[in-house]
């Protein structure tokens, strides 16, 4: 448990340095990429939301029965109006759910998405850091996009498997023990914040792992060792886009770059220290470089 929180700590320690880290560097660039894509998605998801609230509404109303009431009498007047009411209500229902989902779903596709830029931006900052540099290649740049990707989405089906038991359990035991949900929700809620932040956190310290080609095992077992690390990363990077509407915009522009910076600092740190044997530098190809 101490070798948690010292990593824990490891982690909002880099994390913030890694705006400044940013500044100095002259790495501000980075940070037009994720506002194209918040311009390109916010458009995509206005109208694919609105066209998924155009086709399940009235399949919802036609499930439950919501029709038309002919007449223009007093009766048929305030059936009519409570019959609105249903259809505005279904749509109003329809329309939470598929934002739950946007929100539920929106850290990952924001990890997939920008798997190019926080590739580049975990490279560029350990050329910084060691006064190196990695021979550019789109190759193997299309392989780290590439495991991003892959790593995203196996984050993601643990995640919601991990979340989907929990709730199961909470469950079962709110229906048999109803007074210990009082204990049981709440824990239950804080243990699924912190499943999704290590996995968020797994996500930005594998791109110094495949730098160091260190295969998908291999990262797991090294992440593993440094959960702590990857908890304090991952619950920032979940706190920057939980915030409904400013997290969205705001947080999709920050969090994924300057967590990334963080998570790459704290793991080169370690490496310097001598602490992360499984990175052994004849692995990778690389050149020294001489700061002007």
């Amino acid at each position: 448990m101490n070798r948690f929180w010292k990593d824990f700590g490891l982690g909002l320690r880099t994390y913030r340095k890694s705006f400044g880290f940013i500044v100095k560097n002259r790495m501000m660039h980075f940070y037009l990429y994720p506002i194209i894509f918040i311009i390109l998605f916010s458009v995509g998801a206005a109208f694919g939301i609105n066209y998924l609230d155009d086709w399940l509404t009235p399949m919802i109303n036609d499930l439950l029965g919501i029709e038309e009431i002919p007449g223009d009498g007093f009766w048929e007047r305030a059936l009519a109006f409570f019959k609105e009411a249903g259809t505005y209500l279904v749509s109003f229902l329809v329309w939470i759910g598929m934002l739950f989902v946007y929100y539920k779903l929106n850290k990952y596709l924001v990890l997939i998405v920008m798997s190019p830029i926080m590739a580049l931006i975990a490279e560029k900052t350990d050329e910084v850091v060691n006064d190196r540099t990695f021979p550019f290649s789109w190759t193997q740049l299309f392989k780290d996009v590439w495991r991003g990707i892959l790593i995203a989405i196996r984050n993601l089906v643990l995640e919601i498997g991990i979340t989907i038991g929990l709730l199961v359990v909470n469950g079962l035991i709110s229906l048999v023990f109803p007074p210990l949900s009082i204990i049981t929700t709440p824990v239950t809620t804080v243990i699924i914040f912190l499943v999704g932040a290590y996995y968020y956190g797994f996500a930005t310290m594998d791109y110094t792992n495949e730098r160091y080609r260190l295969s998908v095992g291999e990262s797991t077992q090294m992440i593993r060792k440094y959960k702590g690390l990857a908890v304090a990363n991952g619950s920032i990077f979940s706190l920057w886009l939980i915030i409904p509407i400013i997290g969205t915009y705001i947080g999709t522009v920050f969090a994924p770059i300057t967590c990334t910076v963080g998570a790459t600092l704290a793991l080169l740190e370690e490496r310097e220290k001598g602490n992360v044997d499984s990175y052994e530098m004849d692995r990778i190809p690389t050149k020294a470089t001489s700061r002007s």
